[in-house]
Parts: structure tokens; sequence; C-alpha cells
């Protein structure tokens, strides 16, 4: 499953997801508002959907679903409220990327495969639709990969909550921060070996 380069499956991860997440994690620890930085995030995310739409003539669902995510953040930043509601917020775009990912495992086209498709070549995303074509076990491990990161996110934003309501603001704004790019960390690691383990077992790189 692959997309560019000599490890493209983390390639991807690290352009749709880090980039966009290393922007307004940055920019709130350099001590910008939080409008600022979920806004710088948006527009990475953003521009990357529009590069990949003007190169390859694909649709980034992957960069799509994080701009939308950092939107419902954005105008959720708007809304004011007590420090825990401002804590729970995240919770509500996380939980948003979640639906999203695992609405998408009912369809033809898991939105992890979505995402492999835009960072492909034009020739890569032809071989990639006769492969899934033909061998339904590998467009099954992209509906388990869209699954994972789907329920995976979904518990991330569902632990949260009670956590909100038990540890001091001050703390929790900070572990926040810790569990959701722990969260994302480990499940870019898990989805790399995933992904190798599928192309060893059906002796196909796509």
């Amino acid at each position: 499953m692959t997309a560019r380069g000599r490890n493209p499956a983390l390639a991807l991860l690290l352009w749709d997801v880090a980039v966009p997440l290393a922007a307004y994690y940055g920019l709130r620890l350099a001590g910008q508002s939080e409008q600022v930085s979920l806004l710088a995030g948006a527009v990475l995310a953003a521009v990357r959907i529009a590069w990949v739409a003007v190169r390859d003539r694909c649709f980034d669902g992957f960069a799509a679903l994080l701009a939308g995510v950092l939107g419902v953040g954005l105008v959720l930043s708007l809304v004011t409220g007590d420090a825990k509601f401002l804590l729970l917020k995240e919770s509500f775009g996380t939980a948003t990327a979640a639906i999203v990912l695992l609405l998408s495992c009912f369809g033809r086209t898991p939105m992890v495969l979505v995402a492999v498709r835009a960072g492909s070549s034009a020739a890569k995303r032809a071989e990639l639709d006769r492969l899934t074509g033909e061998i339904p076990a590998l467009r099954r491990a992209f509906t388990r990969m869209s699954a994972v990161w789907g329920v995976a996110l979904l518990l991330e934003a569902a632990v949260r909550v009670p956590l909100v309501y038990t540890l001091p603001a001050d703390v929790m704004n900070g572990l926040s921060v810790v569990l959701l790019l722990a969260v994302i960390g480990g499940l870019s690691l898990w989805s790399v070996r995933y992904a190798g383990k599928i192309q060893e077992r059906h002796a196909v790189a796509v």
C-alpha cells in the first residue's frame, strides 16, 4: 500500500496529519491564540488538498478530513463557555473524524484508501484500483485500517470526557495534547507495519 518514496505510508501520514497538527501545537506552544493556531493547521491541510488536486487531479480525502476537524475546532473556539467546555470541544473534532472514518467503512472506498490514492501517481492509482478490485482481501485491509483509526479516535474522544471533569484544567490542557499525539503516533506506527504485512502476504506493491 504505497504512495511515493521509500516508506510512502509514513510519508503520507506525515504530510496529511503530522504537519497540520505540528503547526497547530507549535503555534500554541509559541503563545499564539487558539484561533490563529487552528486556522494555520486548517490552511496547511487546505493547501495540501489543492496541491494534490493540481498535481494529480485527485482529491485528498484524508487532508480534507483533518481540515474539517480543525475547522470544527475553530468554530467551537468562538463559542464562549467555562474552562471544562473549552477542553471538551477537542473531543468534538476527534469524534467527527472518527465518525467519518467509520462511516467510510460501509462504502466502496474506505477513508484510508482515499488517502493512499490521493498520495499516489496516476499510474499507481490505476494499479491500486486494479488490485483492490481483483483481490478482495486488499480492500478489506483498507477497511480494517479505517475502522481501527475510527475506533481509536472515538475512544480517545470518549476517554477525554471523564478526564476533563476529574483533573484540574491546567493539567488536562497539557495532557490533552499528549493524549492525542500518542494515539495518532501509535496509529501511524501500526498502519505502517500492518500495510507492510499485507504487502508481503499478497506479494504486491501498491
